[in-house]
């Protein structure tokens, strides 16, 4: 990605070049700092691309990830105290944006979060200053630059695997003031936004809000993007903000929507029919585990792609999904293919334990008697469980060795690359 590759503004569209722009993807809010696999930890880099290969799938061309800029206050945060920045943790950041960047994918990141979660919220940065009051986040001096002083080191840095400086980054698309600042003061907004464009010229500026359009915002010159979340989805708020952020020359994306409830096809059509909405990111996914199975989260917007455990409706609007990025792109989706090969990871007493792929609807699991190169027998033929809890040989015989190897098959029935070889000995 070049200079001439970064996504620009004009009027109330957003393009690349002199090409129009428009996007779907989902939030992949865990890239940076996550909290789902057994505490808080830097996810690995099986976790990272897999979910990128999973969203590149599912006919993204765009994703919104918080903790590649919201990490403060713990550990392994970016900033884990006030003005100390933590050098392992901003290798995993380089590591996703390297990633996200060899997949032609764009990225919105966030700064902040309004919310005190474990990555970190303006209650972080009013609470090392001895504050209790987290709004004088847009009030206290001393907050706003501390705050200033942590934009300006992430826009600063230099990614250690692409030797690229983030702030000259086209794979970045915008910045975010914070996610969901439902409060923020317009003249706050216009601080931070002039303060972003100083140092940084390249990017756009969006500003996030949790509920309806900020009106007030909208007159700010350096303000780019209008980004406003929807639980439930909904066609006609969709249509009547994007009216009023169209309106005032701005850009209006929907930067989160739930997609496991409410008229999911009336967003997803207006979305793709209303060229005032430039692009649309759900809520929210995951990919698979390093041990078996998917990771999960639990908070009823979790989605594992082609899917794993829902019912006939909710595997509908996964695919519905699929659909809506690729028209947002004015292209229809293809048919999936699986290009990874699946790692069986054990094979102890007859249970059998693997990491699926990206794109894997189904698996084949195969045994051999004889040796590793076979003959193979078909064990279990195309079955979608990858729950993480692995398989059980039902023909197993203790005294003797086997040998399984396993395939991953697509929605629409193309096969993948057979996996690694595992031996199981008698027990």
């Amino acid at each position: 990605m070049g200079e001439t590759n970064f996504v620009r503004r004009k009027g109330s569209r957003l393009f690349i070049g002199e090409e129009l722009y428009r996007f779907a993807g989902p939030n992949i809010y865990w890239l940076g700092l996550d909290e789902n696999v057994g505490g808080i930890d830097w996810p690995t880099p099986f976790r990272v691309t897999n979910a990128l290969d999973t969203a590149v799938m599912m006919g993204a061309n765009a994703l919104r990830s918080h903790t590649l800029g919201v990490s403060a206050g713990h550990p392994k945060s970016l900033m884990p105290r006030l003005r100390e920045l933590n050098e392992e943790a901003f290798v995993k950041v380089d590591f996703a944006l390297n990633e996200i960047a060899k997949r032609g994918l764009r990225v919105i990141i966030p700064f902040v979060c309004n919310w005190s979660y474990y990555h970190g919220g303006k209650s972080t940065f009013t609470g090392w200053r001895g504050i209790d009051d987290e709004n004088a986040f847009y009030t206290d001096a001393e907050v706003i630059s501390d705050y200033k002083w942590y934009i300006g080191q992430v826009l600063n840095r230099t990614n250690m695997i692409s030797g690229v400086v983030y702030k000259d980054d086209p794979a970045i698309m915008a910045w975010e003031l914070g996610n969901e600042l439902n409060h923020a003061p317009a003249e706050w907004v216009r601080d931070i936004c002039r303060f972003i464009k100083g140092l940084d010229p390249n990017h756009l500026i969006s500003h996030g809000k949790q509920f309806e359009v900020d009106s007030d915002k909208l007159d700010i010159p350096e303000l780019d993007i209008m980004d406003v979340h929807y639980y439930p989805a909904d066609g006609g708020e969709l249509a009547a903000d994007a009216a009023q952020v169209n309106g005032a020359d701005k850009v209006f994306i929907a930067g989160e929507y739930g997609w496991s409830y409410g008229e999911l096809q009336a967003f997803l059509d207006e979305g793709e029919r209303n060229t005032a909405v430039s692009g649309t990111c759900f809520w929210s996914l995951f990919g698979h585990d390093d041990h078996g199975g998917y990771v999960q989260h639990y908070d009823g917007f979790t989605l594992h792609y082609p899917g794993s455990g829902y019912n006939a409706g909710h595997l509908d609007r996964v695919q519905s999904l699929r659909a809506h990025a690729y028209r947002m792109r004015g292209e229809e989706a293809p048919e999936t293919e699986v290009s990874d090969a699946p790692v069986l990871l054990n094979a102890t007493e007859g249970r059998i334990c693997f990491r699926g792929v990206a794109g894997g609807a189904y698996y084949t699991l195969e045994k051999a008697t004889e040796g590793p190169e076979g003959p193979w027998t078909t064990l279990i033929e195309q079955s979608p469980s990858n729950d993480g809890g692995g398989w059980l040989d039902p023909v197993r015989v203790k005294t003797a060795k086997a040998y399984y190897r396993i395939k991953a098959l697509s929605v629409s029935g193309a096969e993948g690359p057979y996996s690694n070889v595992i031996e199981s000995e008698a027990f």
